[in-house]
């Protein structure tokens, strides 16, 4: 049973991050622990960086540096002197995703837009292999292809919601009246 576990959470690693982010971002938003003047969207954000961007880059880096074998059979390839380059990105990724949990929103743009390239690229060549290659294996077309869709358009979505809220539009646009005259959101 605990071996089922631990099996089903690694295999599925970045949506269990993914759901995690978000239950913890809802939990400190609503529960009785305030966190200051941050909105949903920015503990959303913090906490989808943290936890779905980060903890899967060092997560897919240690996998493709360390047991490339392991990772390569669970995604469906040969084991491939190229992982060590896809490692070694991995990690760039995790620790951007690490550094952009703290308030700078120019560097959590430049994250957001690594991650798009990242994980969307990653989207592409999943849904490249299982048209050519007919591989739908657990690692190339499960949870992994769904979080490597969904979290590049949750973060996009939430670091919009982060710029308006900096520019003052999200009240401006529920009030009808103009924004505060603040002109930059970084």
């Amino acid at each position: 049973m605990v071996e089922l576990v631990i099996s089903s959470v690694l295999g599925n690693f970045s949506l269990v991050m993914l759901i995690a982010a978000i239950v913890v971002a809802v939990a400190l938003h609503y529960g009785g622990r305030k966190t200051g003047k941050r909105s949903l969207a920015e503990e959303l954000f913090r906490w989808v960086a943290l936890l779905a961007v980060s903890l899967p880059g060092l997560f897919t880096f240690v996998m493709h540096v360390f047991f490339a074998e392991t990772t390569a059979e669970h995604i469906g390839w040969q084991t491939s002197p190229f992982q060590f380059e896809v490692g070694m990105a991995d990690l760039a990724i995790g620790v951007l995703g690490v550094v952009a949990f703290y308030p700078s929103m120019g560097f959590r743009v430049a994250t957001v837009l690594a991650t798009v390239c990242w994980l969307g690229g990653d989207a592409v060549g999943h849904i490249r292999q299982m048209v050519i290659a007919h591989n739908f294996a657990p690692g190339n077309a499960g949870s992994w292809f769904w979080t490597d869709v969904l979290v590049p358009l949750l973060m996009v979505a939430l670091v919009g919601l982060l710029w308006r809220q900096r520019l003052g539009l999200g009240a401006a646009l529920a009030t009808g009246q103009p924004a505060s005259g603040k002109q930059s959101a970084f």
